[in-house]
């Protein structure tokens, strides 16, 4: 199936939104972007006024990737509401037209449950063997390609099939969430309707268990609910991201959380529960309502190596 999806009048840059570390399973192929979603295989492009779409299923819709990659959201706005100072500004300036993707709930949760302590070309490998190894099979183009893991199958599978795909530690707590969603001790499709207080405490509390998952509960939590749920206050944090807020947003952390991190940032693998608590709350309170897409755009310039 082929199509044009129309982006007339639309601020929108595919290479910025693919490429910004939201999403794990694209890759670009020439001038085409090669991915695998739930529905199925796509291969995507975008001219000037429009975005190409050759896909592997009929359920791949104009419609469909109209909502995956957020085309509706008023980007005037959330720029609008977001420029608070020059980093971002800039930021909006190099990166024009990146859009938070609005992933399917249960691949992002199990993604940032295998991202973590991690860099995003290990991330990518490590989805690809567990995708390849569990996951339903098809051909796009005559190449093969696997979607990704129902719960069942990742539930089903042992902890030494998952380190096999190069999980590591991440095995047991891949099969830990995989068995809770599976077992019906969570329902993600509540997520979109809480607020987001109320679904990251169902997130950390009843889902990832923070302590038992040695603080990955929080970030990821941010994660999912960024990237999947329309959450868009979420502001994810991690040690590295830490330290350049600490470097470039001292007055909105307070001098004493800045100096702490930047003191001992570089050296720490996690951050204190509390401390992220703090900078997630000042961060939030500073940008507003669209709070992760400001961090989209900083984390983005900061992998870009602008802000260091």
């Amino acid at each position: 199936m082929e199509f044009k999806l129309n982006l007339s009048g639309v601020a929108f840059d595919l290479g910025h939104t693919i490429d910004s570390g939201q999403a794990f399973r694209w890759e670009l192929r020439g001038e085409w972007w090669h991915g695998v979603l739930p529905a199925g295989a796509v291969k995507v492009r975008q001219e000037e006024d429009s975005l190409e779409c050759v896909t592997s299923s009929e359920e791949v819709t104009p419609h469909y990737l109209r909502e995956y990659f957020r085309i509706d959201d008023d980007l005037d706005r959330v720029y609008s509401a977001i420029m608070k100072d020059d980093h971002v500004a800039e930021a909006i300036q190099r990166y024009y037209g990146l859009r938070l993707i609005r992933q399917d709930t249960w691949e992002c949760l199990v993604s940032f449950v295998v991202a973590t302590n991690t860099n995003i070309p290990r991330i990518k490998g490590m989805i690809s063997r567990v995708c390849e190894r569990f996951g339903a099979k098809g051909d796009f183009l005559g190449v093969p390609y696997a979607l990704f893991p129902t719960a069942e199958a990742l539930a089903g599978a042992s902890e030494e099939e998952l380190k096999g795909c190069g999980l590591g530690y991440r095995a047991r707590f891949v099969k830990a969430v995989a068995e809770r969603v599976w077992s019906g001790g969570v329902d993600l499709g509540e997520l979109r309707l809480m607020d987001y207080e109320r679904a990251k405490d169902l997130l950390t509390d009843r889902l990832l268990g923070e302590k038992t998952l040695l603080g990955i509960g929080r970030k990821a939590a941010d994660c999912i609910l960024l990237f999947s749920c329309d959450k868009d206050s979420a502001f994810p944090i991690d040690v590295w991201m830490a330290r350049v807020l600490a470097k470039y947003y001292p007055g909105v952390l307070g001098e004493e959380l800045a100096e702490k991190l930047r003191s001992h940032a570089s050296g720490a693998t996690r951050l204190s529960g509390g401390d992220y608590e703090r900078i997630s709350a000042a961060m939030r309170g500073y940008f507003g309502e669209y709070a992760g897409y400001a961090q989209q755009y900083l984390f983005h310039d900061a992998r870009m190596g602008r802000l260091e």
